[in-house]
């Protein structure tokens, strides 16, 4: 195989084939483009060893037991052993009764994150960063202060640790307490399921700092409500989508120059059944950039805001 191989090589360099190969790289920060050229007696000796290998794949016989897959930023196949318990053996064995019981509480904490995503939908497209994982992680820390729950059937009582969503951010580069230097106040009735929200004055350069070039700005009012995630019956259950109700806010494009005057603003969740204690009040608040588009009209700007929960009761 080693002879063949050499030929087939000797081949590639003989023929010159492929003669030129590049590849074209650009920059992010700078948008500068660079050609870079790969040899062909090493590109020619990887895509014979991806052949060799595959086609041992095929046959089955040398290769039984393993895996063979590609990595990302390798243009090698990694071949690895295949190892590690059976799904019979996770499932049943009482070896693997803590994995079971991380498996199923790690159930509840996407539960919970996906029922705080719930009013955070109107503004996270703002974020900069993929926040889930945050989420998870503070899930987690309200589970584990539940101490009445057995090990796997901890619930998430979100109600009774709501200060660690409050002030949650959605962005890293851009954080909103950066840019609206100012408080923003709010107050909730739970009575009424209503809250309000009190716009401060802002001034640029003074407690407004938009690091964007773009000419306008508003802001993205989100208001929704949020259950406990509680263990009963063998499972994970919220009352999620009971009382589902989103309201949602946005106030007119303002002139990223002149000072902004104060406001206040009210939303009220369209629910008629009176609040639990087990049920959370979440108000996020977003900056949305805008720019004039072709017809005149203020388009907002993607992939750029900042947005945060502002409180929580």
């Amino acid at each position: 195989m080693i002879i063949v191989i050499l030929i087939i090589l000797k081949y590639y360099v003989d023929c010159g084939y492929p003669r030129r190969h590049y590849y074209t790289q650009t920059h992010s920060y700078s948008g500068t483009r660079q050609e870079k050229f790969i040899n062909p007696v090493y590109r020619g000796f990887i895509h014979l060893t991806k052949l060799y290998f595959m086609a041992k794949l095929k046959e089955g016989a040398e290769f039984a037991g393993k895996s063979i897959y590609k990595m990302k930023g390798s243009d090698k196949l990694i071949v690895r052993k295949k190892g590690g318990p059976t799904s019979e053996q996770v499932l049943k064995s009482p070896r693997f009764e803590r994995t079971r019981e991380n498996s199923t509480e790690i159930k509840g904490i996407t539960m919970a994150s996906a029922a705080i995503r719930g009013p955070l939908f109107p503004v996270r497209h703002l974020a900069d960063y993929n926040f889930t994982s945050t989420l998870n992680s503070i899930g987690k820390k309200i589970q584990l202060l539940d101490t009445t729950g057995h090990r796997g059937q901890r619930c998430i009582f979100l109600s009774q640790q709501r200060y660690m969503l409050k002030n949650f951010w959605l962005n890293k580069k851009y954080p909103f307490p950066i840019i609206v230097a100012e408080p923003v106040s709010c107050t909730f009735n739970r009575e009424t399921k209503s809250a309000m929200i009190q716009l401060p004055m802002l001034v640029p350069g003074i407690n407004l700092h938009l690091p964007w070039k773009h000419p306008f700005y508003r802001f993205i009012l989100s208001f929704g409500l949020v259950s406990d995630v509680v263990y009963e019956n063998g499972a994970y259950i919220n009352n999620q989508f009971e009382n589902q109700g989103i309201e949602c806010l946005d106030t007119a494009w303002h002139l990223a120059t002149d000072p902004f005057q104060a406001q206040t603003l009210e939303l009220q969740l369209n629910i008629p059944q009176a609040l639990k204690e087990s049920q959370t009040l979440v108000l996020a608040i977003g900056i949305e950039i805008g720019t004039p588009g072709a017809n005149g009209e203020i388009t907002e700007v993607k992939h750029i805001g900042s947005a945060c929960i502002l409180a929580v009761g």
